[in-house]
């Protein structure tokens, strides 16, 4: 029995007690000293006993029903909060279904991930790092050789290398670039960038054409090329070239982070009361496992498209604010452009916990 249900049992039962024992005792002289004359005992006793016993009979009768109908209220209550709880589990239930579908999808695409049958899986994020790294310090050194041309800051350059990185460099790219970028596309230092890049993949074809003839005359094995290298404001990058250059991503990670951002979009997107909750830990919670997926460049490349003019929904929707979608991210790695403790300044001084790695930073002892 309830805890409730023994107190309320306890009190109708004192008060019970208490009531009968007030008529009993109090209730005779009352109605005898009010109704009863000398001359009229012997059949006002039966009267006095009638009056007194029935008050008392109808006190614990009415205890009894009140009992009662509290007894199925109480009921009709409980068997209310096992429907709710019921009707709560198969939201709960339905969502997750499709929920770790999700995840189990996103992992599939993180396999899935194929740099010309060189790389796969989760490596390849490693390789979309340095190679996004490599046409960053590119286009700034450029950029900074011709102080003429329209200047750009270091999110705006962000923005142009990714999008470099993502549609590559060729026929194809050249009409998105005429298209998103018209006043940048005829800029002098983006030309220059897109011909060096451009040079340096014909090298990478080149010598795969000429890789067997060789090897046939050296009789040496001649594997790969020497890695591309930059040395800009203090800062190097190298880009290890074993597969052709600057041929664009966007058919491989275009779909990876659009099916995240869906996964992340559909959490959020529940209205039912079950994930209203404070400070949205239901709906965090949820999102934290599917964060847990993702490798440090994974992070660190969300960040980069995040920036981008084809993801920058994960900024302005509050993704990335709300579910702390970065919050792992080595902030040492994402070193070019703008980095990620000036982008996010202002979130940063509204919650200490945005980014583990500055939690970190002088904890060693």
């Amino acid at each position: 029995m309830k805890t409730k249900n023994i107190i309320i049992f306890f009190i109708a039962a004192v008060v019970g007690i208490l009531g009968a024992l007030f008529l009993y005792y109090e209730g005779p002289e009352y109605v005898q000293s009010r109704y009863f004359y000398e001359g009229d005992r012997g059949g006002a006793i039966g009267d006095a006993f009638g009056g007194t016993a029935g008050p008392v009979i109808a006190w614990f009768a009415s205890i009894l029903t009140f009992l009662a109908f509290y007894i199925q209220y109480d009921a009709n209550k409980d068997q209310r909060d096992q429907f709710d709880k019921q009707a709560n589990d198969i939201v709960i239930e339905r969502f997750e279904n499709r929920f770790f579908e999700l995840v189990r999808l996103h992992r599939e695409n993180v396999n899935e991930q194929n740099i010309q049958n060189k790389i796969f899986g989760r490596k390849a994020f490693t390789t979309y790092y340095f190679e996004l790294r490599y046409i960053y310090f590119v286009l700034e050194s450029m950029h900074d050789k011709f102080p003429t041309d329209t200047r750009l800051n270091k999110e705006q350059l962000t923005n142009l290398a990714y999008l470099i990185f993502f549609y590559g460099i060729g026929h194809a790219s050249d009409s998105v670039f005429s298209h998103i970028l018209p006043q940048i596309n005829s800029q002098q230092f983006f030309k220059n960038t897109i011909e060096k890049l451009e040079k340096e993949k014909k090298m990478y074809s080149d010598f795969l054409r000429e890789k067997a003839r060789y090897e046939s005359e050296k009789k040496v094995k001649n594997t790969r090329l020497k890695d591309l290298e930059i040395v800009h404001n203090g800062k190097k990058a190298v880009f290890i070239l074993l597969y052709e250059p600057f041929t664009g991503h966007g058919t491989k990670i275009g779909h990876y982070y659009r099916h995240l951002f869906q996964t992340v979009k559909y959490v959020d997107s529940q209205k039912h009361d079950v994930f209203q909750h404070e400070n949205n830990e239901i709906k965090y919670s949820y999102v934290k496992i599917l964060r847990a997926q993702l490798s440090n460049f994974e992070q660190v490349i969300l960040y980069y498209n995040s920036i981008c003019i084809l993801g920058n929904s994960w900024i302005s929707d509050g993704y990335i604010e709300k579910y702390h979608l970065l919050t792992n991210l080595p902030l040492s790695f994402a070193d070019f452009g703008i980095q990620p403790d000036k982008k996010f300044e202002a979130e940063m001084k509204a919650d200490s916990t945005f980014f583990d790695w500055e939690i970190l930073k002088g904890s060693f002892h």
